[in-house]
């Protein structure tokens, strides 16, 4: 298995992203437009588009079009001069920002960006070049996205677009932890409509086609959870409505305000006025640092390294540093290049530090 398949079994949330670029293109984005031949996706958009009925595919245009646009307009209004895009997935949100004078920073699984960050220096122009730049990070490693940013000075504004749902509990909070780590530094917000993005699709068919929207947001969850292979929205910001989501915040050490998402939603075809009212209900929450966070920061992590051995079948594996999107392919390549006759299996996590201090087995 190359490099490519490796990142894709371990990444299977990557799959999500793939029609946006589509459904843009769809609705007339010029960029859309100009990068979808380069990515390499339209024969595979196009088949897809073939069995889906127009009034449906028209529907799905429309809720990523307001979606897409709502998250524009929030990077664009933003004060900060640095637009952090997590994840960018295929948008060419990039091609905006950057047209608009400011710095864009497109963070996301090594899958994403080695297709992304070649296929958008072909398409922009010189100045958007400039000004652009795509990254693999890890969205739990403050150290990843700080290494990414380099040496940019002034504020940011990280947007994160459809990602907070897939976190676990933990993930959630190592994400909080590295976004407050960044804003505590560089000053600036975190901005983010995803509690809302479910039902930005749900209101959209329910309104447009007057169907049932919990029977919609049923369906749309479950094929959500099926493409990305966990289970959607289990987390402290999904589990406890819009309050629960902002006493976690708190508890993170952010300062939380919400504005319903019409405020960032500029004209869009499609959207009329009676599914604009139905997206009042839903906000745009964006989080500050008034003060750093008290306690203790995590100690430089090792760089990250593999060993392992087969003897008298039990595989021996010695890991070093941090296990994550980054990482994990290389991982996986150890376990399948080891003996398939392995009965067992021990990982030493000793120099693992934010896992345990002692080596655990693992029998199969």
């Amino acid at each position: 298995m190359d490099n490519k398949e490796l990142q894709k079994t371990v990444n299977p949330v990557y799959l999500t992203a793939k029609s946006t670029l589509g459904l843009l293109k769809k609705a007339g984005d010029p960029d859309a437009v100009a990068l979808l031949p380069i990515i390499g996706l339209e024969t595979e958009l196009q088949e897809k588009a073939k069995i889906l009925p127009a009034h449906i595919g028209d529907c799905y245009k429309t809720a990523q079009l307001a979606r897409y646009e709502i998250y524009n307009t929030a990077a664009l209004r933003s004060a900060a001069p640095n637009i952090v895009d997590l994840p960018s997935g295929y948008s060419p949100r990039g091609f905006r920002v950057s047209s608009a004078g400011k710095r864009y920073f497109g963070f996301d699984l090594p899958v994403v960006i080695d297709d992304m960050a070649p296929a958008a220096q072909k398409v922009m122009t010189p100045e958007q070049r400039r000004l652009s730049s795509y990254h693999a990070v890890d969205a739990t490693n403050y150290q990843s996205m700080k290494d990414a940013l380099g040496s940019v000075k002034g504020e940011l504004c990280i947007v994160t677009e459809g990602l907070l749902g897939y976190f676990n509990e933990p993930e959630l909070v190592s994400l909080c932890q590295a976004i407050h780590r960044l804003l505590s530094e560089y000053g600036g917000t975190w901005m983010t409509a995803d509690l809302a993005i479910l039902r930005i699709y749900t209101l959209t068919f329910s309104t447009l086609l007057k169907a049932d929207e919990l029977t919609l947001l049923n369906r749309m969850q479950g094929k959500a959870n099926e493409m990305a292979d966990v289970k959607m929205n289990q987390n402290s910001l999904f589990l406890n409505g819009e309050e629960g989501a902002r006493r976690f915040l708190k508890d993170q050490g952010f300062t939380v305000t919400a504005e319903p998402v019409t405020l960032y939603l500029p004209d869009v075809p499609g959207v009329t006025d009676e599914l604009r009212n139905a997206y009042r209900q839903m906000n745009m929450l964006t989080m500050r640092v008034d003060s750093p966070k008290t306690g203790r920061k995590s100690a430089s992590e090792l760089p990250f390294a593999v060993e392992s051995s087969v003897t008298e079948g039990k595989l021996v594996m010695k890991v070093q540093g941090r296990v994550d999107t980054l990482t994990a392919t290389q991982l996986l390549k150890a376990f399948q290049e080891a003996s398939p006759q392995t009965d067992s299996i021990e990982l030493d996590v000793e120099k693992m530090p934010y896992i345990y201090h002692r080596p655990v087995s693992v029998y199969y």
